[in-house]
């Protein structure tokens, strides 16, 4: 230090930039885990609402056939009476 009086100067201000580097590194790490986090739960809901709508679908044309049998039925008794 009797060298270079203002030599603490420069390791503080290494100090200062190697905790700022670090912090932003760590900052860093958990913006991505959450951001990985988010995008799985909405990959999962998304799934979820596609296998529910496939199921309404498969309803919906289950119902839809037994009408169509059910008007073939009705078109049928209207032939073989007329």
């Amino acid at each position: 230090m009797a060298v270079y009086p203002f030599s603490w100067i420069y390791y503080i201000i290494f100090i200062f930039l190697t905790a700022f580097v670090f912090l932003n590194m760590m900052v860093g790490v958990v913006l991505d885990v959450m951001t990985q986090e988010t995008n799985k739960q909405e990959h999962d809901a998304q799934e979820q609402n596609h296998a529910e709508l496939m199921d309404q679908m498969q309803k919906m044309q289950q119902q839809i056939i037994a009408l169509n049998e059910k008007l073939d039925d009705k078109l049928n008794d209207k032939s073989d009476k007329g």
